[in-house]
This record gives C-alpha cells, structure tokens and sequence, in this order.
C-alpha cells in the first residue's frame, strides 16, 4: 500500500464524514445517536485538525450560552470521544505535551505526523509497524488488536515562518 497523505500539510479534511455516517456506525456497534452524542458529533466534524475533549466543552457550553444547543456535561464529552474513538470513527492522538486529542478518521488504519508547532496532523496508511506486530505475535503469542505510531516534527509551513524568524533576527 503507498503512502496517502494529506495533499495540502495544513488539510487534515474530516475525510467527508457526516453525521449520517457516524449515526449509521454507532448504530452498528449498538449506540444510538442521542441529542448530546449529535451536537457532539456536530461540534467534531467542524475540525479539520486534531482537536481535544476540553476545546469541544467550550464550543458546546458556547452554544449553550446562545441556546442553540443542549446542555452536554464534561463527562459526556469524554464518554463520547473515547466510544467514537473505540468504534474508528476518531484517532486518539497523544500530542506532544503529553495530553490527547482526536482526529476525524473514516479511512481505517492509519497514522498520523503531527506538528509540534501548529498541531497539523497528516495521515499516512502505510504501516511501518504491521510487520512487527507480526513478529511480536509469532514470538510472544500475545493477541495484539491494536497499535499506536505518531511521528511528530515541524510542518513545511510552519519550517518557513520559523526560517522567517530566525533571518529576521
């Protein structure tokens, strides 16, 4: 499989998900699309970069406030992005500061090059790591049913303004 990265590094697009296809995969798992989980899912599919649980609070409670929206706890939030996450409608990312964020995910396995300025995350399909999950199972006789690779560097975008700074100083 080659690579499929983003073409444009700050293009992170929600790969055309829609609530429609979300309220059809949690159906598939046994969920069902409640008011929170949909103005949840609504708020989700507004990022096109990584986002986290605390940033979708405030756009929520933001709602609130205008009364657009039902009121959504903390913990809701939370619950909900760890189902979607479990469910491969989001990749939790662990961003360089150590905290999570999510990642809007239709197209299956993949992973992700992260920006440590910007927080631009790219995704790539082809996976260094299946061969060594491979060896891990044959050696160890674990089950292994999941992995996690991010690649953090500096974009090419944000390589430019650092270059901009550093000649201007």
């Amino acid at each position: 499989m080659t690579d499929q990265a983003s073409a444009s590094p700050h293009s992170t697009a929600v790969d055309s998900l829609v609530r429609a296809d979300v309220e059809a995969i949690l159906a598939q798992h046994g969920y069902r699309l409640t008011a929170p989980r949909a103005a949840i899912v609504d708020a989700m599919l507004t990022h096109s970069r990584p986002f986290t649980a605390e940033q979708l609070v405030a756009e929520l409670r933001g709602k609130v406030k205008d009364s657009s929206g039902p009121r959504i706890g903390r913990a809701t939030v939370y619950r909900t992005l760890e189902i979607l996450a479990a469910i491969d409608v989001l990749t939790r990312l662990i961003q360089p500061d150590g905290h999570p964020a999510y990642i809007s995910d239709s197209l299956g396995h993949r992973h992700h090059l992260v920006c440590s300025t910007c927080g631009t995350a790219v995704a790539f399909t082809r996976c260094p790591v299946d061969e060594l999950v491979q060896a891990l199972t044959k050696d160890t006789e674990f089950q292994i049913h999941d992995h996690l690779l991010e690649v953090f560097g500096v974009c090419p975008t944000c390589q430019i303004s650092q270059t901009r700074v550093a000649a201007a100083n």
